[in-house]
């Protein structure tokens, strides 16, 4: 999916609907469980913040991170000027996976952890 869309801000919102409250299960980092996602301003970055709860935390642990367009969407995929429900669904998918990748890095790398709360 290119970067070429007629309302980034539209894009950026419907992403941010989608991915809220989704949550993911991975055997390193556990369950990440995305709490709050803004979409501010006219377009893209959201911001994500998110929790995870694994085996190797004795707490959970809220991170967060942002994201631009380019950091959700495949190049080789063209998108047509009218995004839609698919379109939104497809890069929360994407949002996912980095979101899976950048605490595979650890902090830094785009996400930086916001609390540890108690268990």
């Amino acid at each position: 999916m290119t970067a070429v869309l007629s309302s980034p801000a539209r894009a950026a919102r419907m992403t941010a609907d989608v991915l809220r409250g989704r949550s993911i299960d991975c055997l390193q980092s556990g369950t990440v469980q995305v709490v709050d996602v803004t979409a501010d301003g006219a377009s893209w970055p959201i911001r994500i913040r998110f929790t995870t709860r694994a085996g190797r935390w004795p707490v959970q642990r809220i991170w967060e991170t942002t994201f631009e367009l380019a950091d959700v969407t495949d190049e080789d995929e063209p998108v047509t000027d009218e995004f839609g429900d698919d379109d939104a669904q497809e890069l929360s998918a994407n949002a996912l996976t980095r979101l899976l990748e950048y605490l595979a890095t650890g902090a830094g790398g785009g996400i930086h952890e916001i609390d540890a709360s108690p268990a």
